[in-house]
């Protein structure tokens, strides 16, 4: 199965993207992943003879970074180039082709900048439904450390579900992450004890996060756990600094920012000042996306299976449970019925075939959940 089978990677033909196809490389070959070049030029007025120079130019660069893709065995198509508003482009793009996630780079900017994160890259995240990575291009694509933070709401733990995943399948550390507001100071009028009070939120905060993250799988994953109070926005980016943070992951909520305390000056100094590279999660997931649609195609076909085999359409039945094997070769129930349809029909071979294709996929299943006891056994008395 692809758990992540479309990323389209727009690039700038007239910048440096070294860093960007580097994250692009690892990931397609990761994750077995098709890629979609593309190049937005803005939609001006231009005669015909520049415009052929121009395209030519462009297609030129794109072939060369197609070549670089191939040459590191991943998927491309053959590249896209548009004319018009470039962020709106990229991300109706993304919700055409319905990729995972689409994968921007970051151009290094002037230290005195007042801000990292540029115009075009940040209406990108502001209205794209698919999860968008920006790769930061002063920084090496390394996924040794996570950074999730959560506020306790439902996009942050579709953030924090992505986290995971990304860091076991990377062997990643991953640091969960979130902040509170102490209370400072409160009027004299008011009989309240500021250390109890801010003990008593600490404690909440505790509460909140166990009860969050319960239903997680966090089995297996080097991960850590950190409350702090103070401002959000500065214990971020004071994380990411001090932990030497590779990627950070966000959920976001609509199309204004980030959720929580994820909104507005928050999500301004976060990640304006990309301090690192990062990953925003919307409505869609990056990982769980297809499988989700496999899910629903292998029960449809199913399900017609089953009717068919009620009405004694045999043949039209074998075809839809072919369907879920294609879609996932290890779908057991399939295999059942088709071994149930060939006995039917005195078909003792094919029957005997897909009776023993179950038996072996469910003996490595059981072979594997008897190493990963083991494992877990062994880990317990370490």
């Amino acid at each position: 199965m692809k758990l992540l089978e479309k990323i389209l990677v727009p690039v700038d033909v007239n910048t440096g993207s070294e860093e960007q196809i580097n994250a692009t490389i690892r990931l397609a070959n990761v994750y077995n992943s098709e890629i979609l070049l593309m190049y937005v030029a803005p939609d001006k007025e231009l005669n015909e003879e520049i415009k052929n120079i121009v395209l030519k130019s462009i297609t030129e660069s794109l072939n060369e970074i197609k070549e670089i893709l191939e040459s590191n065995k991943v998927k491309v198509r053959e590249p896209i180039i548009a004319f018009g508003s470039i962020a709106d482009t990229i991300a109706q793009k993304g919700n055409l082709e319905k990729v995972n996630l689409v994968l921007i780079g970051a151009n290094k900017k002037k230290k005195r900048a007042k801000f990292k994160l540029g115009i075009i890259a940040e209406q990108i995240i502001r209205i794209s439904d698919v999860p968008v990575w920006l790769v930061n291009a002063e920084q090496k694509t390394f996924f040794k450390h996570l950074l999730c933070p959560v506020d306790f709401s439902e996009p942050s733990k579709r953030a924090l579900s992505n986290a995971i995943l990304l860091a076991r399948k990377h062997k990643s550390t991953l640091s969960i992450l979130t902040v509170y507001e102490p209370l400072a100071s409160v009027s004299k009028k008011i009989n309240i004890d500021l250390e109890e009070e801010n003990a008593s939120r600490l404690k909440r905060v505790k509460n909140e996060m166990d009860t969050f993250i319960k239903d997680l799988d966090l089995e297996g994953v080097d991960h850590k756990i950190e409350i702090k109070s103070g401002i959000a926005d500065k214990k971020i980016l004071n994380i990411i600094k001090k932990q030497n943070i590779d990627l950070l992951i966000m959920g976001t909520n609509g199309r204004t920012g980030l959720n929580r305390f994820f909104m507005g000056s928050v999500t301004e100094k976060v990640i304006r000042e990309m301090p690192c590279s990062f990953i925003t999660i919307k409505k869609t997931d990056i990982i769980k996306l297809k499988i989700d649609n496999e899910i629903k195609e292998i029960e449809a076909h199913f399900k017609n299976g089953e009717e068919l085999i009620k009405n004694a359409l045999y043949e039209d039945a074998i075809d839809q449970f072919l369907i879920c094997l294609e879609v996932n070769d290890m779908h057991i129930p399939s295999m059942h019925k088709l071994t149930e349809i060939y006995d039917k029909t005195g078909d003792a071979v094919k029957s005997l075939y897909y009776k023993n294709m179950a038996k072996e996929i469910l003996s490595k299943l059981w072979d594997r959940k008897i190493e990963v006891e083991i494992r877990r056994h062994y880990r317990l008395l370490l």
